[in-house]
């Protein structure tokens, strides 16, 4: 990691946070997410999916510990959804969820040299949380210094005050063009149940645990993994254009047929954006289309699901 990195923050606002908290909070999360619960620990975040019983993903999320509780981070647009699709496998088990909300925060930044200069050590791998100062602070860049702040809303203000004076703010586009170089998808509205894990590459992110036993969806979900080829993939690409588009927004090729769907976009400048696109992998290295813009596909990431 290099220190001579240009210090900013964002308030991740469009980020919900959902805790759940029990006795069997462990075993009911076991049996309806992509993740391996009990490998989350008070050190280390994961990646999972809530899929259907179709193996559809219904929510992508980042999951960590805190505690007595798991807490799961989505997307503020299906947060309603969530809830709602996950408390009806609750029946008997001794579990809660609710959403944190505004006594809770997340905040982004980029940077690490002013918490080493207060004697904080940052995390080195991805994923990886270390906790100071009654808030924890997590890795989310993959080969960037990109962290996570997450905790009570007055302690995450404090410490930014304290420990990160010098942080100036930065966009969420620039924030979501970050996570789009990493190659970390997301699920939004307009895509639920549109996807299965592997179309996201949620098994090249250590999102999918194959070891683990039965969850909601994971016989689809396995039965494409032992049995078969992965034929549908995500790619990163970008248009020359600032047009609004929307998740689940159609790939076309030059016979118009619709191959694929834009997972998630975010502009990078005035005349860019940056995507990720879920399309057939037997179309890869053909022209492709989104909205009539022609889609920018580095040659080498055609290749990687030959």
């Amino acid at each position: 990691m290099s220190l001579n990195v240009e210090s900013k923050f964002i308030h991740l606002n469009t980020h919900s946070t959902v805790k759940v908290e029990g006795d069997d909070r462990i075993q009911f999360l076991q049996g309806q997410l992509t993740q391996d619960i009990n490998l989350i620990t008070l050190d280390k975040a994961l990646f999972a999916g809530f899929c259907n019983p179709k193996g559809r993903v219904l929510a992508f999320m980042l999951c960590y510990m805190d505690q007595a509780s798991i807490h799961i981070q989505i997307d503020s647009s299906i947060e309603e959804s969530f809830l709602k699709r996950l408390k009806m496998y609750v029946l008997r088990s001794k579990v809660s969820m609710s959403l944190l909300g505004d006594q809770f925060t997340c905040i982004g930044f980029i940077g690490f040299k002013a918490l080493l200069e207060q004697g904080i050590q940052p995390p080195k791998s991805y994923l990886d949380i270390v906790r100071s100062h009654d808030v924890m602070i997590m890795r989310v860049g993959k080969d960037t210094e990109r962290f996570q702040l997450m905790g009570e809303a007055s302690k995450v203000k404090s410490f930014m005050q304290l420990q990160l004076p010098e942080y100036t703010s930065m966009s969420i586009e620039s924030w979501n063009n970050l996570n789009i170089l990493d190659g970390v998808p997301d699920i939004y509205p307009t895509t639920q149940e549109a996807f299965i894990p592997q179309s996201l590459n949620m098994d090249l992110i250590d999102g999918v645990n194959f070891k683990k036993g039965c969850y909601t969806g994971q016989e689809i979900v396995a039965r494409t993994h032992y049995l078969g080829k992965v034929k549908r993939r995500m790619y990163r690409g970008f248009i020359e254009s600032q047009d609004v588009l929307t998740p689940g927004d159609q790939i076309l090729n030059e016979k118009k047929e619709v191959i694929g769907q834009l997972v998630r976009s975010a502009r990078e400048n005035n005349s860019k954006t940056n995507m990720l696109i879920e399309l057939r992998v037997d179309q890869a290295h053909e022209a492709l289309y989104i909205k009539n813009y022609l889609i920018e596909i580095n040659p080498e990431e055609r290749k990687i699901f030959d």
